[in-house]
C-alpha cells in the first residue's frame, strides 16, 4: 500500500483514502447516468455505447494506475494516467459537439488536438486562469517519456542508492513522493473536470455528500501549499 512519509504526511495519505472512495463512487454514478435513457435522450445507441466505453475506459486506467501507485509502479502508474487523461479529453471534446461525435465515429482521421483547439477558441476550457487537463496530459506524457532525463534522475536516487527492481522499491525518495503529491491533486481536478460533463442537481445525494467532503480537503490542500 502506498503511504507519503514526506511533510504533512497524514493529512496526504487522507486525501489519497478520500480520492479512492471518489474515484468508486464517481464511477458508479457516471456509469449509471450513461445507462438512463431520460438522461441521454437525445444520443443513439451507438452514441451512447461510444460515451459507455470511453467513461469505463477512463476508470480503468484510474483503477489501475492507483493500484500500480499501491505497488509503487510508479511508471506504469502515470502510464495509466496518461491513457485516462486523454480519454477524458476526447469525452469532452465529443459531449460538447455532437460534429465532433459524428467525426469520431465516421472519420478514421479524427484530429483531437484540432477539435481542442477549436474548442478553446469557443469556451473556457483551456482558461489559463484554471486547471489545465491538456497541459497536466502533457507533462504526464513528457515525464513518462524522459524526456528530461536529468529532472527525473534525481527522484530517483534514496540515500545515494538507486533502486534496480521492477518497481520504485519500499522506499520512495521524498522527491518522487513530491512529485506524486501533485500528480494525485492533479487527477483529483481532472476527474472534476470531467464529472462536470454530468449533471447531478440532485440526482443522486451520495456522490453530492462525497463531492463536497473531497473539495473541503482539496480547499485545505490549498491553503497548505499554495
Amino acid at each position: 500500500m502506498f503511504e507519503f512519509t514526506i511533510k504533512n504526511a497524514e493529512f496526504l495519505n487522507d486525501f489519497y483514502r478520500e480520492l479512492k472512495e471518489y474515484v468508486r463512487n464517481s464511477y458508479t454514478y457516471t456509469a449509471r447516468f450513461l445507462i438512463t435513457p431520460e438522461l441521454m435522450e437525445q444520443y443513439k445507441e451507438q452514441e451512447k455505447l461510444t460515451f459507455i466505453l470511453l467513461n469505463k475506459s477512463i476508470y480503468q486506467n484510474i483503477f489501475n494506475m492507483m493500484a500500480q501507485l499501491d505497488n509503487n509502479m510508479i511508471y506504469s502508474a502515470m502510464s495509466c494516467l496518461e491513457n485516462a487523461l486523454h480519454n477524458i479529453r476526447l469525452f469532452y471534446v465529443l459531449k460538447i459537439n455532437k460534429n465532433n461525435l459524428y467525426k469520431y465515429m465516421t472519420d478514421e482521421y479524427f484530429d483531437l488536438d484540432k477539435c481542442e483547439e477549436i474548442a478553446a477558441k469557443n469556451t473556457d476550457f483551456k482558461d489559463k486562469n484554471e486547471f489545465s487537463v491538456i497541459d497536466f496530459y502533457i507533462d504526464i506524457k513528457k515525464n513518462n517519456r524522459f524526456e528530461d532525463i536529468k529532472s527525473i534522475l534525481p527522484l530517483e536516487i534514496v540515500d545515494g542508492s538507486l533502486y534496480m527492481g521492477l518497481s520504485n522499491g519500499n522506499e520512495l525518495s521524498a522527491k518522487l513522493q513530491d512529485k506524486i503529491r501533485g500528480y494525485m491533486i492533479s487527477m483529483y481536478r481532472a476527474l472534476d473536470f470531467h464529472n462536470q460533463m454530468f449533471f447531478n442537481g440532485g440526482i443522486d445525494t451520495d456522490t453530492e455528500e462525497i463531492e463536497g467532503r473531497i473539495y473541503k480537503k482539496f480547499m485545505d490542500y490549498i491553503r497548505m501549499y499554495v
